[in-house]
């Protein structure tokens, strides 16, 4: 429960930070942020930008729900958010239905979607949160099914500067056993 309230103490600051105005900055040599925060199968975890993906893996249960809340942010506005995963056969957003708000969702392959925002110069924002379950896919036995959450943000650089971006690619594994995370 306790967990919840945090979760919701941040949600309400990031809304009520999104919903001011934003100024872009001459030069922004500040790297935007993220969070993507998943739940379910009595497991809890959030990852940020610092975390070392390359060292980890996050093992999720097959045929299973989880509540996720990914978001973005950059003091002087976000230019992109997006979180690349596998098709429709690894899991099913059960909620929301995209196009959701300013999120979308698109196929770049045949084994590959991307979530996506776009935020607007003219109106620059802070960030953005997109929040939802998934259920990941029904596993035959002793069988299971890899791949990759690919998280990017990039903020607009300011004025006349470059942009920023940050990236974690986090391995996955959808198994018949209890979510966890496999650290190495």
């Amino acid at each position: 429960m306790k967990k919840q309230k945090i979760t919701f103490v941040l949600f309400f600051i990031i809304s009520l930070a999104m919903s001011c105005d934003t100024e872009i900055p001459e030069v922004d040599t500040t790297p935007p942020t993220f969070s993507f925060e998943i739940s379910g199968d009595g497991f809890t975890h959030t990852f940020t930008q610092d975390d070392d993906f390359s060292s980890m893996q996050l093992n999720l249960r097959g045929r299973t729900e989880y509540r996720f809340t990914y978001s973005g942010a950059d003091q002087g506005g976000v230019a992109a958010i997006r979180w690349q995963l596998g098709d429709n056969s690894q899991l099913e957003f059960l909620s929301p239905e995209f196009p959701f708000d300013s999120w979308d969702i698109r196929d770049l392959s045949a084994l590959n979607r991307m979530v996506e925002w776009f935020g607007d110069v003219s109106d620059p924002k802070t960030g953005a949160i997109l929040s939802g379950t998934f259920r990941t896919r029904d596993l035959p036995n002793n069988t299971t099914d890899s791949g990759t959450f690919s998280f990017f943000v990039r903020d607009f650089g300011g004025e006349s500067g470059t942009p920023n971006s940050v990236r974690g690619d986090l391995n996955l594994n959808i198994q018949n056993s209890e979510t966890s995370l496999s650290e190495f």
